[in-house]
């Protein structure tokens, strides 16, 4: 069969140790490669050994999440907030379940969950034409609705300078430079939409040579030179004692899958969220009013 460059359904049912009606079936459905020519279906013997391969490290990738979650092991990715380490270090003394988590930005984080290398992502994409955040981004990314998105947090969200002003356009006049956020972050999504906005003009900034990926970075920067501006959050303007402009209130979600929803492990850390997190923190620019609260 290696020499041949297609395959006939007799042979895939070889191959497959599956019947001929099954072979049929799942090239009707488009489940395996197949083209059919003159009624008759033929199976491209590269793209099927490809196919199955595929399938195979989608089912290993499975295991191995789940394993982790069995030994007492959370790994999430997405999108930045300074709080979120004392939240891990809240879960781990609620629960002693060692987690891990990387700032990659939301996209990235809600792409890394899809194919099921992390457990969670944090996200807060914004669409500004529908008013909506999240849901119209999972939509894309998702061929079915087999995740859950939780609310984590409501945070404001603005600009951070080391001068005050009074509106956004002030800023086009003044010669200064912008920081922007990796590409994928839910920041770097409202910068950009600002900048088509017209309220921020592109053409009137200079541009900081490195994205960075956290909003502490952002502050640094900004602390430490008087022409630097860039967006963050209100709690972190606070922390280096930076002007705060605020653009909007965004929604900050936790996003899963059912699958691990469902898990000893993901309940604990919903449990922690519902019981233990907005109790015990409170700090300025954060509203846990929905903390919890299961959006779809």
């Amino acid at each position: 069969m290696k020499n041949k460059k297609f395959l006939t359904t007799s042979e895939v049912s070889e191959l497959l140790n599956i019947n001929e009606k099954k072979i049929y079936i799942l090239a009707q459905e488009g489940i395996i490669p197949a083209t059919k020519i003159t009624g008759k279906w033929l199976f491209p013997y590269d793209e099927l050994v490809y196919f199955l391969r595929y399938e195979s490290l989608k089912n290993l990738k499975k295991g191995i999440t789940f394993s982790l979650l069995e030994n007492n092991i959370l790994i999430g990715a997405g999108s930045d907030d300074p709080i979120l380490s004392k939240i891990f270090n809240h879960f781990y003394n609620f629960s002693k379940t060692t987690l891990f988590y990387s700032t990659v930005g939301s996209k990235n984080g809600v792409n890394m969950l899809k194919n099921k290398v992390v457990h969670f992502a944090f996200s807060h994409l914004y669409d500004f034409k529908k008013n909506e955040f999240n849901l119209p981004y999972l939509k894309d990314i998702f061929t079915n609705n087999d995740y859950v998105v939780i609310n984590l947090f409501h945070r404001d969200i603005g600009v951070v300078s080391s001068f005050e002003f009074s509106n956004l356009e002030e800023l086009n006049k003044k010669n200064l430079t912008f920081i922007l956020r990796q590409k994928g972050s839910g920041i770097r999504n409202i910068t950009e939409n600002i900048f088509e906005s017209d309220k921020l003009k592109r053409v009137a900034f200079k541009f900081f040579p490195n994205e960075v990926t956290t909003h502490i970075e952002v502050a640094n920067l900004v602390k430490n030179n008087k022409e630097f501006i860039g967006i963050t959050t209100k709690s972190t303007a606070k922390i280096f004692d930076l002007y705060f402009h605020k653009i909007f209130k965004e929604r900050f979600d936790l996003i899963t899958l059912k699958e691990y929803f469902f898990n000893k492990i993901f309940q604990q850390f919903y449990n922690f969220i519902i019981e233990k997190l907005k109790k015990e923190l409170s700090p300025e620019g954060y509203d846990f009013k929905e903390c919890g609260k299961i959006i779809i």
